[in-house]
């Protein structure tokens, strides 16, 4: 592994764990071994590599907003549980997204258009998941659906916050996916059908049980 990609996985291990304000390039030459001048080489400072983390972070939600139709319940599941184990392998992102928009101009613009993309794609689903007949209610309103993705959102942006307010930063663990998960379906369980909500809880539980998503390391 070069160096580029080494101080960008420090960069991401430290920012998680003492957050994005008190991490400093030197930090993170220092915590690998290298000279300063050895880090500026790849990047200049350290809000550069949190746009790295930033770019990586919205790549992975992209790609997990994407699914086979007709959309299954395991595949439903497999958004539920993915989004979130992406969340928490980016946390600081959302714990300083403060901090990180004052810093880096660039993360703010496209923070706005990724949350309003995720909130989209959820809009999506939950249409076909209508149109494939597994909504109580066919008429239900545009607009109960558009509510029910963005409190969905919400729950996924600030489940492993609130985890960490009431255990601590560690305390957040690989272990709380399938509770978040659930949380979130939670948000639209009620206006599924039993037997297909009942499918989807269970997947949630069958892949949040796995050690690894696809081959990504538990956080």
């Amino acid at each position: 592994m070069g160096n580029r990609e080494r101080i960008v996985l420090e960069g991401l291990r430290l920012f998680n764990e003492d957050g994005f304000d008190a991490v400093s390039t030197n930090h993170i030459s220092k915590k690998l071994g290298i000279s300063p001048g050895n880090l500026y080489y790849h990047f200049r400072n350290k809000e550069e590599i949190a746009f790295e983390l930033y770019s990586r972070m919205t790549d992975e939600v992209r790609r997990n907003g994407v699914w086979d139709s007709p959309v299954t319940s395991a595949g439903v599941a497999r958004v539920y549980v993915v989004s979130l184990s992406i969340i928490l392998r980016f946390r600081f992102v959302f714990a300083d997204s403060a901090s990180l928009m004052r810093a880096n101009p660039s993360i703010a613009s496209r923070h706005s258009e990724s949350l309003s993309w995720a909130t989209d794609r959820l809009i999506a689903l939950f249409e076909e998941l209508r149109a494939l007949g597994h909504f109580r209610r066919p008429d239900l309103p545009g607009s109960s659906v558009g509510r029910c993705a963005s409190t969905t959102a919400v729950v996924f942006v600030g489940w492993w916050q609130y985890l960490g307010a009431i255990y601590g930063e560690r305390g957040a663990t690989h272990g709380h996916l399938g509770e978040g998960a659930r949380h979130a379906f939670s948000i639209v369980e009620p206006h599924l059908t039993d037997d297909f909500a009942k499918e989807v809880a269970a997947e949630i539980e069958r892949i949040a049980a796995c050690g690894t998503i696809d081959g990504l390391p538990p956080a």
